[in-house]
């Protein structure tokens, strides 16, 4: 019996050819059926992002858009610090490629290997490979000049025959660019960043360029020739974009993290830190700046790099400060009796040790030490960048008034750790209501708003004039993490 079995073979047998058919036409329709759901079915963004836990981003970088925090990792970028928190609101990591001009970012969303296009973008006509998403913020367009070589007109239709126009991207233009039958179109020539088109501009070859407002007040910080001939009537929209075939998953989310930032004050207070600053001075104001930066600064460099390298200090913060108080002139003397580069009082000096406030290198050191002490007296609730902004404001006002601005600022609804609401409180020092109800009494609570918005505009200034990491030091306690500019 065990060997018949051992001896016995197993035989299959094959299946009717009905069976087969059934079967092949089963996994046929099963084929149908997934490839129809998948056709109908786009993928999810947002799962895909958080799959790969990489949110891959496409960031045009400007180089008016940086200030002194880190200029090599664009990290300092309005965008980028948004984009960042995006990502942690969704639970991914940021990945950003940085790409020269708009027309990369939207050849990298064509090709779907970005999940968003960012940094300065807006809407290009009638591309229906990219989808708009949230809106950063509105935005003008001028159309500007080179002082001395082009024309003041009003509208394109002084604009003279042939003109050939700069601009970042032919995609996004004002109607009144694209011809019409009355007019001539003018010659459109394409460059990657509102920077490249300043040389062209300064040589000649081009007549006119399309700048943003923001791009115009930060490059004519640096090349106070640049001239508005007029400001487009369109307004545009900074977006960000993102390429199309997906749902719509991560355009949701980055509208509710837009909506959430907003609701809780914070897109406003970084659109302040970032921005806030930019329409503090005129035409007027830069080029006194600039010609006061060519006839006093170089030789006080060397004493302003001295004292804030031995302070931990940025010098162009010393040197913004210093600009505000005495135009660097080192004999300065206003009509209360405070002299020298940082305008000390006979009072100040003397807690300071300074015997003589006109001698630069008393007056920078003395300087220096009072606003570290305004500093180091301010509540520890109070944080970066609204510390140094509130100490400006107690070097120039007084620690006193501006602890009684904060207190009305609390009293009145608002938070008097943020600059923000403490600026809108000081001016009321000035009105009887309001000072009689502090410890200190009247002050001129306007003049340190003033104050401080100028020096965070001449820190600006100051951060473009001279970008590189020599000069400052390697490492700052306070100014050189603080953005004030931009």
């Amino acid at each position: 019996m065990l060997c018949s079995l051992m001896l016995w073979r197993p035989t299959l047998r094959p299946r009717s050819p009905l069976i087969r058919r059934i079967e092949i036409g089963v996994f046929a329709v099963l084929l149908t059926v997934i490839g129809v759901w998948a056709w109908q079915h786009k993928p999810s963004a947002l799962n895909l992002a958080l799959f790969k836990q990489e949110l891959r981003v496409a960031l045009v970088s400007h180089p008016h858009d940086h200030t002194s925090i880190d200029l090599s990792s664009r990290a300092d970028q309005f965008e980028h610090v948004l984009l960042r928190g995006l990502a942690q609101h969704i639970g991914a990591r940021l990945q950003i490629r940085p790409v020269a001009g708009p027309h990369e970012a939207y050849r990298l969303l064509h090709a779907r290997r970005v999940d968003i296009a960012a940094g300065f973008l807006v809407a290009p006509n009638g591309d229906t490979g990219i989808e708009v998403g949230p809106e950063i913020l509105p935005i003008e367009k001028n159309l500007v000049y080179w002082n001395g070589l082009g024309q003041n007109i009003g509208s394109t239709a002084g604009m003279p025959d042939g003109a050939r126009i700069g601009v970042t991207s032919t995609l996004a233009l004002p109607d009144d660019l694209l011809g019409t039958n009355e007019y001539p179109r003018p010659e459109l020539i394409q460059y990657a960043d509102g920077s490249e088109l300043v040389p062209a501009l300064q040589s000649g070859f081009l007549n006119y360029a399309v700048l943003t407002s923001i791009e115009l007040s930060r490059l004519q910080r640096v090349h106070p020739e640049l001239r508005s001939a007029f400001e487009f009537p369109a307004r545009f929209s900074v977006v960000w974009l993102f390429p199309t075939g997906y749902d719509r998953s991560l355009i949701d989310a980055a509208h509710a993290y837009l909506d959430e930032l907003r609701s809780e004050r914070e897109f406003e207070l970084l659109f302040d830190r970032f921005f806030g600053h930019l329409d503090v001075h005129g035409l007027v104001d830069v080029i006194t700046f600039s010609r006061f930066v060519e006839d006093r600064l170089g030789q006080l460099k060397p004493l302003f790099r001295q004292v804030a390298q031995e302070y931990g200090l940025d010098w162009r913060f010393l040197a913004a400060v210093s600009y505000q108080e005495s135009l660097w002139n080192p004999d300065a003397v206003s009509p209360t009796g405070v002299r020298g580069l940082m305008m000390l009082t006979r009072a100040t000096a003397g807690s300071l040790g300074v015997t003589d406030r006109t001698d630069p290198e008393q007056s920078v050191d003395g300087g220096a030490r009072y606003v570290l002490q305004m500093l180091d007296r301010l509540p520890a609730s109070v944080q970066e960048p609204d510390r140094t902004w509130m100490a400006l404001a107690a070097y120039n006002v007084g620690l006193g008034h501006l602890l009684d601005a904060r207190r009305l600022t609390e009293r009145g609804g608002g938070d008097p750790d943020l600059w923000l609401d403490v600026m809108t409180w000081l001016p009321k020092l000035a009105q009887r209501e309001w000072h009689e109800q502090t410890r200190h009494g009247y002050a001129r609570g306007w003049e340190p708003v003033t104050y401080v918005q100028n020096i965070r505009s001449y820190y600006d200034w100051l951060v473009h004039l001279f970008p590189t990491p020599d000069d400052r030091p390697e490492m700052s306690p306070i100014y050189l993490r603080v953005p004030l500019a931009l």
